[in-house]
């Protein structure tokens, strides 16, 4: 089994890091393999009401 952390927090080695350490340190010594992986600095552009996911039934940006 492994485990997906995501860290959405701006800060890399803030309070929810930190966290998330430790639930990976626990999970690892029950043998589950985890991934961490930090969204905080990726560009994600709000929403402009262009509905083109209504058009293409899933998520869109212009990025």
């Amino acid at each position: 089994m492994k485990v997906l952390l995501v860290n959405g927090s701006s800060k890399n080695n803030g309070c929810t890091s930190v966290a998330l350490s430790e639930v990976a340190r626990a999970l690892r010594e029950e043998g589950i393999e985890t991934e961490t992986v930090f969204l905080g600095n990726q560009p994600f552009p709000d929403c402009t009401g262009c509905r083109k996911c209504r058009e293409i039934g899933s998520a869109y940006s212009t990025i």
